[in-house]
């Protein structure tokens, strides 16, 4: 029975370790995307600073060209489109959970909410580059900070009516992509023009 739970926990170890690192779960585009073996060092350093640097790397990696000068700023631009993106994703997936299956009024409920909450992170995508590009750094905290948010309603909406949520993983990265735009927002970039 020793030997059994040693197998059980290793098993159970390794198993939920490569699903929390599994690219296909972190990927912003189609495709298999891995980490590189060599990450320019401006760009660790700043996934680094982080609440999540591994999902930093991963979603922002996709997005670097040659010749983008890596720094918070780029950084946060990539991140929003990388958003934008995974948003959309999230989008396309809850419309189509409440299309297809037969639910309740409060799943209803819970899909309508997510729904709103995804479109509405959408259209601020708009306001966010017109924050950076002026260096608003105000504006860019409230709407970086009202789209945590609206990820989160999403989740307490299932939460709130006893049903396991079926894209709490689609969350959970945006979530922390969020987050990761706020805090690179509010620690590394400095704006010229303070508002």
């Amino acid at each position: 029975m020793k030997h059994l739970i040693s197998i059980l926990v290793f098993f159970l170890f390794f198993t939920t370790s490569s699903i929390a690192l599994t690219p296909s779960s972190y990927n912003v585009r189609q495709g298999d995307q891995t980490l590189p073996a060599v990450i320019d060092p401006k760009l660790q350093r700043i996934c680094d600073k982080t609440d999540n640097p591994v999902e930093c790397l991963i979603t922002t990696i996709p997005f670097l060209r040659k010749k983008v000068a890596i720094n918070p700023v780029s950084i946060l631009d990539i991140e929003v489109e990388a958003i934008d993106i995974k948003t959309k994703e999230a989008l396309d997936k809850a419309s189509k959970l409440l299309l297809s299956s037969s639910n309740s009024k409060p799943i209803t409920n819970c899909f309508n909410i997510c729904i709103k909450n995804y479109k509405s992170i959408l259209e601020s995508k708009h306001r966010i580059l017109d924050a950076i590009s002026i260096g608003d750094d105000k504006q860019l905290r409230v709407e970086l900070s009202s789209n945590v948010d609206k990820i989160y309603h999403c989740e307490d909406a299932f939460e709130e009516a006893n049903v396991q949520s079926p894209i709490t993983e689609v969350n959970s990265l945006l979530g922390k992509m969020i987050t990761n735009s706020l805090t690179i927002t509010i620690d590394m970039v400095h704006f010229h023009n303070k508002n």
